[in-house]
């Protein structure tokens, strides 16, 4: 009997390893990265005052007059603060501001668009830092002919790869020695009257690394060719007031960073997630060292990605109207922190996830390069399953509770199991470390903040794997019930899930994914991810 388990727990790691592989192809590329400690950081508070550099454009004057036109006491004064500031103003770019810039100043942009003239006529990848100790090769299918620049890439060749660099480490010992504690702020009225704006050949708009203490404020970023915003190996990060929109890939990323907060982001129009904090913080479940909070999050493949995404809590916030809604997983190879657990989603609204860009624009989006696409066209970057709200695959220990879920067409959540061989570990052992320990409660599944009901697909959707995995007090529109497959779920106080093996039609039947490309194969034949479910009824 022992053997006969041991070979069907075979069987089943090497079809799930089949289904969930391609997932490796399309992650975040970084290079090898490590925690700070925590115990040394913090989010840094918003400063009004303190050393300052102005940047404005060529029309900030009348963008200011704009804005704050009226005969209002309060615009007239604003207005008057404003003019003021202009006078100081000394530079044309960030990027130039920046590199005045001591640890602690602050950088103020004036209304203005920012395409950062300078940067932009940096080579992509200088040969300057093409030798030894430039780049390093990945252990996967990320980076660029299996390699990937290095932190002294970054420190020597800043404006390479980034439009805006704030490369904050000097002599290598991963804390941040200069330039450190900026904020960089946009002084428009709303985010966007401040935009920087990508030449979608850099990878990085902004990019923050090892800049501990950042702030970045009240300004857009858009048409990265990776990230709108990026935030690398940094203790201590605040992003607030953005937009991030039209990146190839993501709008906000953060990457083992900690003592992190997002707050008031607006994120659409990304090929892969509107945010994304990928190895977050390791804590246990007994810290959450990331903060997020009223964040919209809607017109990407996903509203969310967390790739290892550990040690945060997501609440009040919204993730709608995308490919999919959320996902925290353990797919990648390479992503310290794996596998992926101890997130905390509370009082979020998670709905209407069901926008096809796998069938939209397919033929433009195989055929044109990034560089020479439309902003506004979505090219997903990452296969997700039409119409899922909020999925979990190789994911432990994470709780959901008090969400509103409704509208999402094919699952409200769904669960299922990643082998870890899938992300590179070939420890036995370890063969089945995921989907463990989540708990689903007090969630309201199918219905409206209003109390109408707008039912998903299937409330959970869950491949029936795992240990300690339990569903309990969640709650459907009144006279409904709670749609689940299977249809009986295990609850909390029961002690939760006991079978470490899942369900091998559930695996099966996601097979045809597995050699989804968006280049080569967008539309793989068996494949049910990428047809838009039914409304239901």
């Amino acid at each position: 009997m022992r053997a006969s388990l041991s070979w069907r727990a075979l069987g089943c790691a090497a079809l799930c390893a089949l289904v969930l592989l391609p997932g490796r192809a399309e992650a975040h590329a970084e290079r090898a990265t490590y925690f700070p400690d925590h115990r040394l950081g913090e989010v840094p508070p918003y400063r009004s005052r303190g050393p300052s550099h102005v940047v404005c454009a060529r029309d900030s004057r009348a963008r200011i007059d704009r804005s704050w036109a009226g005969n209002g006491p309060k615009r007239r004064r604003v207005r008057m603060l404003r003019l003021r500031l202009l006078t100081r103003c000394r530079f044309r770019d960030v990027q130039a501001a920046v590199e005045a810039s001591r640890s602690g100043d602050r950088i103020l942009i004036m209304p203005g668009v920012y395409r950062e003239e300078p940067s932009r006529r940096v080579p992509v990848n200088d040969p300057t830092c093409s030798g030894p100790g430039y780049w390093e090769p990945t252990n996967d299918s990320h980076g660029e002919n299996g390699m990937l620049p290095t932190y002294r890439f970054q420190l020597d060749c800043p404006l390479s790869r980034n439009l805006i660099a704030i490369i904050g480490d000097t002599d290598g010992d991963r804390r941040c020695d200069r330039r450190c504690n900026l904020q960089i702020e946009g002084m428009g009225r709303r985010a966007r009257d401040v935009v920087i704006e990508g030449d979608r050949r850099k990878r990085d708009v902004i990019r923050a690394d090892r800049a501990d203490g950042i702030h970045i404020r009240n300004l857009t970023a858009e048409q990265a060719a990776f990230n709108d915003v990026d935030v690398v190996e940094t203790n201590g990060f605040r992003l607030s007031k953005l937009v991030v929109r039209h990146g190839q890939d993501y709008g906000v990323l953060t990457f083992t960073s900690d003592n992190g907060l997002y707050e008031d982001i607006e994120a659409y129009g990304n090929g892969d997630a509107g945010i994304y904090p990928g190895s977050g913080p390791e804590g246990g479940c007994r810290r959450y060292g990331i903060e997020i909070r009223r964040v919209n999050s809607y017109g990407n493949v996903l509203g969310y990605s967390g790739t290892a995404g550990n040690g945060t809590w997501t609440h009040d916030s919204r993730f709608h109207d995308n490919a999919a809604g959320v996902s925290d997983d353990s797919f990648a190879s390479g992503h310290p922190g794996m596998p992926q657990d101890c997130s905390k989603w509370t009082g979020n609204e998670i709905n209407s996830n069901n926008v096809n860009f796998f069938q939209r624009d397919r033929a433009y989006c195989s055929s044109t390069p990034f560089e020479q696409r439309r902003k506004e066209v979505v090219c997903p970057q990452f296969q997700v399953p039409v119409g899922s709200g909020l999925i979990l695959y190789g994911a432990n220990r994470n709780q959901i509770a008090d969400n509103d879920i409704w509208d999402n067409w094919r699952s409200g959540i769904r669960l299922f199991y990643v082998p870890a061989i899938v992300r590179g570990e070939l420890d036995p052992r370890k063969l089945f470390d995921t989907s463990n320990g989540n708990r689903f409660e007090n969630n309201r599944m199918g219905v409206t903040p209003g109390g109408a009901a707008d039912p998903n697909g299937t409330d959970f959707t869950w491949d029936e794997q795992g240990i300690g995995n339990c569903w309990q007090g969640n709650r459907a529109a009144d006279g409904r019930a709670i749609t689940s497959d299977p249809r009986v779920l295990p609850t909390c106080d029961s002690g939760g899930s006991r079978s470490i093996l899942p369900n091998l039609l559930k695996a099966a039947a996601e097979v045809p994914c597995a050699s989804w490309n968006p280049r080569t194969n967008p539309d793989p034949p068996g494949c049910t991810w990428f047809i838009t479910p039914p409304e239901p009824r």
